[in-house]
């Protein structure tokens, strides 16, 4: 699906983040050995979609400078899969695959956003930079 406005892009940073913070609470439940670093990412996944949501809400003055500042966002780009691994050696490197889409979607949201607001894009850059210096121990 093409994200062209703002509220496209709020709508996608929710299914991102509660699908990733899912999987890291399901994970958590059959991997106990992993459960408190997969339950902080679940936990700070819920914090950036109000994060985003809060900002937004905050800052904006006019709706039309969010419409269209998202043109050639497509939510394709940034699947990923969420089924639990069988195997406990599969946990670490899934939740990373998903971490650097979910990354490389705000990177990409925010330089399209960047001549036409200022806080969203700061906040996404923030959030895709918490993401990249995330690590779970294998």
């Amino acid at each position: 699906m093409k994200l062209n406005t703002m509220a496209a892009v709020m709508s996608f940073v929710s299914e991102i983040e509660e699908e990733s913070a899912s999987f890291y609470e399901k994970c958590a439940a059959e991997y106990p050995d992993m459960k408190d670093a997969l339950l902080s990412w679940s936990k700070e996944n819920r914090k950036f979609e109000k994060n985003v949501k809060r900002t937004y809400f905050g800052v904006i003055t006019d709706t039309l400078e969010s419409n269209y500042a998202f043109e050639g966002l497509d939510t394709d780009d940034y699947a990923f899969e969420t089924d639990v691994p069988g195997d406990i050696s599969k946990v670490a490197e899934r939740a990373h695959e998903i971490e650097a889409k979910i990354k490389t979607f705000y990177l990409r949201a925010a330089e399209l956003s960047e001549g036409l607001m200022a806080d969203i894009p700061r906040l996404f850059k923030k959030i895709a930079k918490k993401k990249e210096d995330r690590r779970i121990p294998e």
